[in-house]
């Protein structure tokens, strides 16, 4: 056996014993050596893309692409290219499917038109026009975004940045430092440890679970949609609630706010250990006990 036949066997076999049963079944479009810190660069329009970070120093790509669509893949050990494109030129492109095993520490920067993203222990760049996008594992930052799609983050890691339009927005795991907004679309902050945070939206409702890490300072900012926050008795922090318009309801009646409920509440939970900013033109506060 050569060494590049060996080299390919053992990067078969790893392949076979590190991927899930549901992408076992398609057929490797391309694998290479791949350096563990390579910018990597892909284009895929429409259908799914799964992209899984693992410890080996190669990519695989797995996947099927649409009759009339055609897959393309280029670079070196340092970087590297790839996606579908439409070779007819003559109809919108057909749904495609690619699962891609790439070194965790990789830099990404991603792009599609209405295919859905899952990405797990990656970092770097994700765009789309339509498609969803889901994040999990660690990371060592992100930034996702997408005009109509859901976003859907569960990750540890130091920065994450996030946009979507009308899309829902669901913020999980750890991260450290957040910057996520919406335009007319649900916002969900269930995130935990963040030390700064920014969460904004022009209509959509923001809704916060949870309870803010010692230390940490968060701004919260809406036009005309909600801002709940859903907080345990145990909860400590400063919440400065304000509003143009729009009502203040404070369900911490033990407490005794400062301010006025149609314009502003300064509310102080526990020891304070928190710096919480609300603020809207004519939506809600809402400050709940679970």
């Amino acid at each position: 056996m050569t060494r590049l036949s060996f080299a390919a066997y053992g990067l078969t076999a790893a392949l076979s014993s590190a991927a899930p049963q549901g992408s076992q079944h398609l057929p490797v479009l391309r694998a290479r050596h791949l350096a563990p810190t390579a910018d990597v660069k892909v284009f895929h329009v429409a259908g799914s893309i799964r992209l899984i970070g693992w410890d080996r120093d190669s990519i695989v790509v797995r996947g099927r692409v649409a009759r009339g669509d055609g897959f393309y893949f280029a670079g070196g050990d340092s970087s590297v290219k790839f996606g579908i494109e439409n070779r007819s030129g003559t109809r919108d492109p057909s749904p495609s499917d690619l699962v891609v095993y790439l070194p965790r520490q990789a830099h990404m920067a991603l792009k599609t038109v209405t295919a859905n993203v899952t990405a797990s222990d990656l970092s770097g760049w994700f765009y789309s026009v339509s498609g969803n996008l889901r994040f999990s594992g660690s990371a060592t930052s992100l930034d996702a975004q997408t005009m109509r799609g859901d976003l859907d983050l569960d990750v540890t890691t130091p920065w994450a940045r996030a946009r979507t339009g009308s899309g829902h927005l669901l913020l999980r795991g750890a991260p450290q430092d957040v910057d996520v907004a919406t335009v007319s679309g649900r916002l969900d902050f269930a995130a935990t440890g963040v030390l700064r945070a920014q969460a904004v939206s022009v209509s959509g409702d923001i809704h916060y679970v949870g309870t803010p890490a010692r230390g940490s300072i968060a701004d919260f900012s809406n036009h005309s949609g909600a801002i709940e926050f859903s907080l345990p008795p145990s909860a400590s922090g400063v919440f400065t609630l304000s509003s143009v318009s729009g009502p203040i309801e404070n369900d911490f009646r033990q407490v005794r706010p400062a301010g006025s409920r149609t314009q502003g509440l300064r509310v102080t939970l526990g020891r304070g250990d928190s710096q919480v900013m609300v603020r809207t033109f004519k939506g809600p506060i809402r400050l709940k006990t679970q």
